[in-house]
């Protein structure tokens, strides 16, 4: 059975709503800080209408000081006048004495409430941090299944030539070439897919197709299908025979399994194009016959991640298993050495495991491992955010 692969698997995958997974999580979370910032706010109101008692218990004692001076000038008709003043006085002083009481008693309210305001925060924080685990390994798994995607069609184009081979007189270059360009058209969102052979092992004729199309002057099988002029174009591969460039064929060679290649440029219809493959290697009667591969563009990964912004604010990046951007929001990293990662992470993604660390800007970066397909080189999908502003565009 063909499998039917498009750009748009990546995100008709089963969708993970960034927004709902943080929200429900820290709804409750944000009650309370609202309600603890409330608490902020009242606390400003008591202090200012305590400044305005003090005031006033400052200015009636000052009064009630007069009055008395009067009502001692007044003699005996003053003298009940006399007495009233005294009450005010008395109870000025003692509402400068409560007000003062509570002024000594609010910088530790403030300092309380400045605690429970941090508190909630880093709770807010770490509830967020929680959610973007759980997201990143949700799209991890949706990125991971593409990948299946690309190494089944990739194993039926492996499968369609075994079958050729062994049924006598079905196998040619023709009929072949017929199946490669097939799978591609129904592929789209491959972007070329390859076939390397060993000399004679195709169907031993060599000789007779030197320099005939998709070949070169070897004669070997070397039909490379691909996207690069608009349309499917059939040219011989390059580089399969110079060491340091011909990697795509003797890693899956060496190795006898899958690889997922680490992005690397390659001339496609006469320029250079950044690109990731996933090679397997080929056997036919025992014997290692060549290579197959699929090849799909960084730019275009790029741009089907860019679509999911997690939180609304983040990003989500592929990193190769040796610590290179297949992937990146900024288009002059792609396909660089993620130098500005710290060395830690990097060894996680080489070794499969999950790690996550804070920056020193409150940046997260989530790095999740990524299985590519039957090949033994994890990849990683990388989760980042700014912490503060996501929680801030929450707050809006």
């Amino acid at each position: 059975m063909e499998l039917v692969l498009t750009p748009a698997d990546i995100r008709h995958q089963p969708q993970v709503n960034a927004q709902d997974t943080s929200g429900r999580a820290a709804s409750t979370m944000h009650r309370v800080k609202t309600m603890v910032t409330g608490l902020e706010r009242r606390f400003q109101e008591i202090a200012s209408i305590a400044d305005v008692i003090n005031h006033v218990a400052k200015h009636t004692k000052l009064l009630a000081f007069n009055a008395t001076i009067e009502a001692a000038r007044a003699g005996d008709a003053g003298r009940g006048f006399s007495v009233v003043a005294s009450e005010v006085r008395t109870l000025a002083e003692r509402t400068a004495s409560a007000t003062a009481d509570i002024n000594q008693m609010l910088p530790q309210v403030k300092q309380e409430i400045a605690e429970a305001v941090r508190g909630v925060e880093q709770e807010e924080a770490e509830a967020l941090q929680q959610s973007a685990l759980r997201l990143a390994g949700l799209e991890a798994a949706r990125v991971e299944a593409w990948f299946r995607q690309i190494a089944a069609t990739l194993h039926a184009l492996k499968h369609a030539l075994a079958g050729l081979h062994k049924a006598e007189g079905a196998l040619s270059r023709t009929a072949f070439n017929a199946v490669m360009a097939e799978f591609l058209t129904n592929n789209p969102g491959l972007f070329a897919l390859a076939c390397c052979m060993e000399p004679n092992a195709f169907d031993g004729r060599d000789a007779e197709f030197v320099n005939t199309e998709g070949t070169d002057a070897s004669g070997r099988f070397l039909s490379y299908w691909h996207r690069g002029t608009g349309r499917i174009t059939l040219e011989p591969l390059q580089g399969y025979d110079k060491p340091g460039q011909n990697d795509y064929y003797e890693l899956p060679r060496r190795s006898g399994a899958d690889v997922m290649m680490e992005p690397y440029d390659y001339p496609v219809a006469g320029r250079m194009v950044k690109m990731t493959s996933l090679m397997s290697p080929l056997k036919l009667k025992g014997r290692f016959a060549g290579v197959l591969g699929a090849d799909f563009l960084l730019d275009e990964l790029q741009a089907e991640l860019a679509r999911n912004k997690p939180f609304g604010t983040g990003d989500l990046l592929l990193l190769s298993h040796g610590g290179m951007y297949a992937t990146h929001p900024d288009a002059l990293r792609i396909g660089q050495a993620a130098s500005d990662l710290p060395p830690a992470a990097r060894q996680a993604v080489a070794a499969g495991r999950r790690y996550d660390y804070v920056d020193d800007a409150g940046v997260s970066r989530i790095f999740h491992p990524l299985q590519v397909g039957a090949a033994n080189q994890p990849w990683a999908l990388v989760l980042a955010f700014d912490i503060a502003r996501t929680l801030n565009r929450g707050t809006r």
